[in-house]
């Protein structure tokens, strides 16, 4: 009985102890994101990837979540007929994990651009988007 009185302990702090090493990223977490280079019609064809980075650390309760210049998943989805559009999906957190982002796009025009050139989205482009899903990560990187 003592045996396993102890191994319960055990287990039990075994748990909470794994569970301390986890953190919580909110639904709906902001996070800024910058074009890192132009992605112009013509050039950057549906299908491409567009150089999206996150523009500053993500933090939850203080900790980083998100480190600044992670590498955001982002396509080209509309190239052509003087218009550009650039999906961003998804962002690793500081663990690897991905994180889907809430309906989060970038669309411009050759009008609105002035150029005469053809649509263009210039590098230092911002966009501010946000997490879908409540998402439960490994603090401190590393994977799972």
């Amino acid at each position: 009985m003592k045996k396993n009185i102890v191994f319960l302990l055990f287990a039990l702090a075994q748990t909470a102890f794994a569970q301390s090493d986890m953190i919580t990223i909110p639904e709906r977490t902001a996070v800024s994101m910058i074009l890192t280079e132009d992605v112009k019609e013509g050039k950057n064809g549906v299908g491409t990837p567009a150089r999206f980075v996150v523009a500053e650390d993500v933090k939850v309760d203080g900790v980083v979540v998100i480190a600044k210049n992670a590498l955001v998943h982002a396509t080209v989805t509309i190239s052509g007929k003087r218009e550009l559009r650039v999906d961003l999906a998804d962002v690793p957190a500081v663990d690897g994990t991905p994180l889907k982002l809430m309906d989060c796009w970038k669309f411009t025009t050759a009008a609105q651009n002035l150029n005469g050139k053809g649509a263009l989205l210039p590098k230092n482009t911002t966009k501010n988007c946000f997490t879908i899903a409540e998402t439960k990560i490994k603090q401190g990187g590393g994977k799972f």
